[in-house]
């Protein structure tokens, strides 16, 4: 994550203590077609002066006018993500963590500099969505931002309802606190509808890893090192599905095997998905134009012998996938929360595959835990590869038509700007590594995790129903792909042309 590691450098250099984040390159591994894939083994230092010289800061100008942002609530209905409390605003009740102070802090500076009132709100709304295409639709518009997922994102976009973000020119995402990967991936065709970076918190929570519970690791008598396997470019899919084997077992006393028995490894659907990510294999690649294709076309051998290796450990008895079927009918209203969830809490679960959106949630948990990135799906891959869940991380948007863009891409660079400066070493040392990590390791692992991330136009726009073929456990996915492939493209391309019509056409 380009804007994490830059400040870490600084860190570095004022405190001589903090680790230096993984560097990054955009080599793809094993001819695999990845947009944006980082590796652990390059020894480059982002953030160096020539880089830190390269950034080019907003022009300060006296703009006497009110910002409005509109912030997705992404706690709504959920018991298990905590301590949201929104992008650049805040709507924190009680004392203010430090994140919030230092949001404020931004804020405070930003208003008196550029001579403008910061105001918003985060909501869950359930008319979110409509409220937002209404905006455009009427030319009413009570936001100028808006900070939303990237499921929102994609209806917006379709909808004719976001701006080019390329189109304005106060906006530099060359700058180091844009995030470089986002930037790439998403984009389709040069043109670019949402972003993150240190303007946001909440896209580093939408980012994939492995939890492991470490005296259930004990009890059973697992001597390896996790993390020094993860360290040593050890930590496979083979190795990871060997420790699980035979974990699973009676436990509540009850004949037959449940929700509320010991565990291997607690999942979900998406992230079969996730896993062949973690292979270097997107679902979504781009051309030499930035125009996006089905990864499948070009990388069919790698994209089945991924899904081959993960689908059947996922039908193994040593995996609990909370939304795989099993457990309909029993009247959750939560079934993540109500098993994989609930079963880590309870110290009954030995991994659990999810976003760091939910570490926040463990934090009272009676058992030690342990952060782990994704293990290698191919032993022969040069890096780890971890992917961002749409629907659980933050995007900056600007709705279609909002006046004066300019004026507010020179406050939304100086948010960004100061946000590097001022939040981001709060949320990441203190907050995700300090609060919601228990160990040196754990906050190692983070390193690895987030310096090979990446963004995929497959689970956020889903062309043709394309993920159907990674979300459904079984192994008829060549069939899937046979029979929606030719769906997508026509998908894709009508995306395109959708974008040419609403934004080229200006």
């Amino acid at each position: 994550m380009k804007h994490l590691r830059h400040l870490l450098v600084l860190l570095m250099v004022l405190a001589l203590a903090l680790p230096m984040l993984v560097a990054c390159n955009n080599q793809p591994a094993n001819n695999t077609d990845t947009s944006s894939a980082g590796t652990q083994n390059d020894t480059s230092v982002p953030g160096d002066e020539s880089e830190v010289n390269n950034d080019v800061p907003p022009e300060i100008v006296e703009l006497n006018r009110e910002i409005r942002i509109l912030c997705w609530d992404w706690s709504a209905g959920s018991a298990s993500i905590k301590g949201y409390t929104g992008e650049v605003i805040s709507n924190a009740e009680g004392e203010a963590s430090r994140v919030d102070v230092a949001k404020k802090a931004v804020r405070d500076a930003v208003e008196d500099e550029y001579k403008v009132t910061i105001t918003g709100q985060v909501t869950n709304k359930q008319s979110f969505l409509d409220d937002v295409k209404q905006m455009v639709t009427t030319g009413t518009y009570e936001c100028d931002i808006v900070f939303a997922s990237g499921h929102y994102a994609q209806n917006f976009a379709r909808s004719s309802a976001l701006t080019d973000l390329n189109t304005i020119e106060t906006l530099n995402f060359e700058n180091s606190w844009w995030d470089q990967n986002c930037v790439n991936d998403v984009s389709v065709g040069g043109r670019l509808f949402w972003a993150c970076g240190d303007i946001n918190t909440y896209d580093n929570l939408g980012t994939w890893c492995v939890l492991f519970n470490k005296k259930l690791k004990g009890d059973l008598a697992i001597p390896d090192d996790f993390y020094q396997k993860a360290k040593d470019g050890e930590w496979t899919l083979d190795y990871f599905m060997s420790i699980c084997k035979g974990v699973t077992q009676e436990y509540d006393g009850k004949s037959g095997i449940d929700e509320n028995d010991l565990w291997a490894c607690g999942t979900e659907k998406f992230n079969v998905f996730a896993q062949v990510v973690g292979g270097g294999i997107h679902a979504i690649s781009k051309d030499e134009n930035d125009m996006p294709y089905l990864t499948v076309e070009s990388a069919t051998e790698r994209t089945y012998a991924a899904l081959d290796k993960i689908v059947n450990f996922y039908l193994s008895a040593d995996v609990m996938v909370a939304d795989g079927g099993k457990f309909d009918g029993k009247g959750y209203s939560n079934v993540w929360e109500a098993t994989v969830h609930k079963a880590f809490i309870e110290g009954r679960e030995l991994f659990y595959i999810c976003g760091l959106i939910n570490v926040a949630g463990f934090r009272e948990m009676e058992d030690e835990f342990g952060i782990l990135p994704m293990p290698k799906t191919f032993a022969d891959q040069d890096s780890y590869y971890h992917t961002v869940s749409p629907g659980n991380s933050s995007y900056l948007m600007i709705p279609y038509g909002v006046p004066n863009t300019d004026e507010l891409g020179l406050v939304i660079e100086a948010l960004a700007m100061k946000s590097q400066k001022m939040v981001t070493p709060e949320f990441y040392e203190m907050q995700l590594k300090g609060r919601d990590t228990r160990d040196d390791e754990s906050s190692e692992m983070l390193d690895i995790i987030f310096a090979t991330r990446s963004f995929d136009l497959g689970p956020i726009y889903n062309w043709g129903d394309i993920m159907n073929c990674y979300y459904t456990i079984d192994t008829n996915y060549a069939s899937r792909f046979d029979s929606l492939s030719d769906a997508a493209t026509i998908a894709i391309e009508d995306f395109i042309e959708l974008m040419e019509e609403y934004v080229d056409a200006e």
